[in-house]
């Protein structure tokens, strides 16, 4: 879709591939499921939430076993940037004694602080490629992030976005949060 032709350009900041994943940290006796959130490096710098001021670490790189963890969860499980941390995903490895949970070892590069703090707990960010492989996804189960330039007008954009995608599910910050 060419988007500076329908004028789109107007309203989106930032165009993002994105991918999920359910895992599990493991760091010395705890272990606490989380959510792995994959993005492109080159995307991974757009997020607001690590151009802001309370970001520490690395903001242009999220190589292939690196991670950037929320601060409560480096506070919870007493992480620093440099450490080495164990995450089991939920996607296993066939053997002939059946399926095992994958386990690899990650290096905290980055920590970040989005002001939310069961998202800053629960969420670790990490290359895209890697979390693909990590989880057996495929690039087909990626996600593409809209970034408005006016966020508060959702339900208007969510309109103009659905009538593009119309063969798509359009969900908004406004859907994921209701409670808020």
């Amino acid at each position: 879709i060419d988007f500076k032709n329908k004028n789109l350009d107007l309203i989106f900041e930032n165009l993002i591939l994105s991918n999920s994943s359910e895992a599990i940290i493991i760091r010395e006796q705890n272990s606490k499921g989380i959510l792995l959130r994959g993005y492109l490096e080159k995307d991974f710098s757009k997020l607001d939430l690590i151009n802001n001021e309370n970001f520490i670490g690395q903001k242009n790189i999220i190589e292939k076993n690196s991670i950037s963890i929320g601060r409560e969860l480096s506070f919870n499980l007493n992480l620093e940037i440099g450490d080495n941390i164990t995450i089991m995903s939920s996607a296993g490895i066939e053997t002939i004694v059946g399926n095992i949970p994958r386990q690899t070892t990650f290096t905290i590069t980055s920590i970040f602080e989005s002001g939310l703090v069961d998202f800053d707990n629960n969420v670790i960010f990490l290359n895209l490629r890697t979390l693909e492989e990590f989880s057996n996804l495929s690039s087909n189960d990626r996600n593409l992030e809209i970034y408005l330039k006016n966020p508060q007008d959702i339900e208007k954009q969510k309109k103009i976005i659905q009538n593009i995608f119309s063969n798509d599910l359009i969900y908004t910050w406004a859907d994921m949060n209701k409670s808020l």
